[in-house]
């Protein structure tokens, strides 16, 4: 038998094994990435917000994601063209959705919940042509838990590709859960969106200064301290929320600490090729999250900035972007 044939059976082996412990997952459980990518897999209500186009398995641990590059959107791309930091993450971010659905055995329907995630590109991504249309993520799972037959805790370390040529890297580390145990994670704070749970929006910065024309996609509102704003999320906004939550999504929380670092990064202009961030509880919805940042400069002019969000006066996440430059 040949080594594809004997992977062919064990992947059926493992499905039938999967299924028999968990039979109502099948329904759920789609058995291959569909191409294009079902918006499902990637938890977005619209296709035109799907990055991967395609799945391809190489073995128990190693895969090849394509994602595709908007040729115009409000946060993947700045005003002269160039692809924001938002755009990396994101690809990331549904890479995983993607490759946890179709390849790991996660049930549509469960939970995931980030806690560190981070990308680094040694070049700029190049220009959006027929030759370069989009990019490649090699993805591995570096470690991965299970418990029964479902993951609880994946990492994934990523080679990110433009052209046929490497450019970068990113990294992500999360757990997943059940319904019913997400349901006890929350306690008693809600686990569906609800109308009036949302506090009133603050007035945003004025838009231009954080590189947007709309006020709905800005995060940030001013408050009396240097360096501090009071964050603002549309929740009618389908940019930010294209679905039911419960909480502030994470890539939100990027967006908003994009704004902040424009804010103070020297002639207000910050492209950053490299992030790490560690999300260590959830945003809620209607309560003020505070955002502070704190930039340092090199001497060859390389900046950095620190964001860090507080709600009830508890960390929630740092976001750090790094090997970055200030145009």
């Amino acid at each position: 038998m040949t080594s594809s044939a004997m992977a062919s059976q064990t992947r059926g082996l493992y499905k039938g094994a999967y299924y028999a412990l968990f039979p109502q997952v099948e329904a759920t459980r789609p058995p291959v990435a569909p191409i294009p990518v079902a918006r499902e897999l990637v938890h977005r209500a619209q296709a035109h917000d799907v990055l991967p186009t395609k799945l391809i398995r190489h073995d128990d641990t190693n895969f090849t994601v394509s994602a595709r590059r908007p040729h115009h959107h409000r946060l993947f791309m700045t005003a002269d063209g160039r692809y924001t930091a938002s755009y990396v993450l994101e690809a990331i971010r549904q890479t995983t959705l993607l490759l946890s659905h179709t390849e790991l055995g996660v049930p549509l329907g469960h939970h995931f919940v980030m806690w560190d995630m981070g990308h680094r590109l040694d070049a700029e991504l190049p220009v959006l042509d027929t030759a370069s249309a989009g990019l490649t993520l090699d993805v591995e799972v570096t470690d991965l838990r299970r418990r029964g037959a479902v993951p609880a805790a994946v990492a994934l370390e990523m080679t990110i590709r433009a052209a046929g040529r490497a450019v970068g890297t990113g990294s992500i580390r999360f757990n997943i859960t059940s319904p019913a145990a997400y349901t006890r994670i929350r306690g008693s704070l809600p686990t569906t969106s609800a109308p009036g749970l949302t506090a009133a929006l603050p007035a945003p910065v004025d838009p231009p200064t954080v590189h947007h024309t709309r006020a709905c996609d800005v995060v940030l509102a001013a408050s009396r301290l240097p360096g501090r704003w009071q964050l603002r999320a549309d929740p009618t906004n389908t940019l930010f929320f294209d679905r039911v939550n419960d909480h502030i999504p994470a890539m939100v929380l990027v967006e908003a600490a994009q704004q902040a670092a424009g804010l103070i990064a020297p002639r207000g202009r910050f492209v950053p090729s490299s992030s790490r961030m560690n999300f260590s509880r959830y945003v809620e919805l209607d309560q003020p999250c505070w955002i502070e940042a704190r930039q340092d400069t090199t001497e060859n002019g390389t900046t950095s900035v620190r964001v860090t969000g507080h709600q009830n006066e508890q960390l929630a996440f740092v976001i750090e972007f790094a090997d970055t430059a200030a145009l």
